[in-house]
């Protein structure tokens, strides 16, 4: 007896819902989409939240400093480029930042 209330209990997962698809096709389908929105949302997306005032202003300070950065590269010539690396970048923006007055 215990064997057929078993066997009844498990044959809902294989009643027929939607063409031929059975229940459990429909729940696979739909932890299987779930499971994809959830590795896009939480993977694919990256989130970032500072912990500290003091990390929120860094950030923010790198950012500027970072933006300043690019605008002198921009300024840099193609013919000076060709062997051009962090180093020298450096050096190169420094020259200029005391060159000018």
């Amino acid at each position: 007896m215990d064997d057929n209330t078993e066997f009844l209990n498990e044959m809902w997962l294989e009643s027929v819902v939607i063409g031929s698809f059975r229940v459990w096709h429909i729940i696979a389908a739909v932890l299987g989409v779930f499971l994809l929105i959830m590795i896009m949302v939480c993977c694919c997306i990256r989130f970032r939240i500072p912990r500290t005032k003091q990390e929120i202003e860094a950030d923010y300070q790198r950012k500027q400093i970072t933006k300043k950065f690019r605008e002198k590269l921009q300024q840099i010539k193609n013919s000076e480029m060709d062997d051009m690396d962090l180093q020298k970048a450096l050096a190169y923006i420094k020259l200029e930042q005391y060159d000018d007055p």
